[in-house]
């Protein structure tokens, strides 16, 4: 690799020993959790990411949070970076891309997803009005509480963010089977707790 880096000339030897040290750096983090790794290639992304994910057409703050989740991303699923099929920063804009395409896709089903939840946890959704959906969807709101963060996580991730069974499957590593019948166990306690505590105590 370094032979064939420095037979490069001028700027495309430098820009291919940068994507080589990208690499690197990834390779490090997967193999090693090397957190200081993960800084370089933090520093290196951030501003470069952000500019090229406005120049899409996003406003500022949704460049910066589509940003972060993919930082985030390369954190904790580095694990499936494969340094023979692409080099990092091809992946890291592939997770780029990916993310704008999410949050495209999740824009209209994040507007209804507070009325969604309200249903679905309302005891007697079939008969519910809207003034009742929204007290309804408030009051499940407070109730998450209690259930067990493997249950609250994934209706949080469907019924406020938006995403469907089978993106948060991809998210959390898990079966799409499994996150349904979690949500549908979260959704059963929300019902059973709404008929114990009565609203507004």
């Amino acid at each position: 690799m370094t032979e064939n880096v420095l037979q490069l000339p001028g700027k495309e030897a430098a820009g291919a020993a940068e994507r080589a040290a990208e690499t690197r750096f990834l390779g490090r983090i997967r193999d090693e959790g090397d957190r200081a790794a993960f800084g370089d290639l933090f520093e290196q992304f951030t501003s470069r990411l952000t500019s090229w994910i406005r120049g899409q057409g996003c406003e500022p703050s949704l460049a910066e949070s589509i940003v972060q989740d993919v930082m985030v991303t390369v954190w904790t699923r580095a694990h499936l970076f494969n340094a023979a099929k692409a080099s990092a920063r091809t992946w890291i804009y592939t997770l780029a891309r990916n993310r704008m395409i999410d949050y495209h896709r999740s824009g209209s089903r994040r507007a209804g997803a507070h009325e969604e939840f309200a249903l679905m946890a309302s005891p007697n959704s079939n008969a519910a009005d809207d003034v009742e959906r929204d007290v309804n969807g408030a009051w499940a709101a407070d109730l998450l509480g209690e259930l067990p963060s493997t249950q609250r996580d994934i209706v949080l991730m469907i019924y406020v963010e938006g995403r469907t069974h089978r993106e948060v499957a991809e998210i959390l590593d898990l079966p799409v089977g499994t996150v349904k019948s979690r949500t549908r166990l979260a959704l059963q306690r929300l019902r059973k707790l709404m008929e114990e505590t009565p609203y507004g105590n």
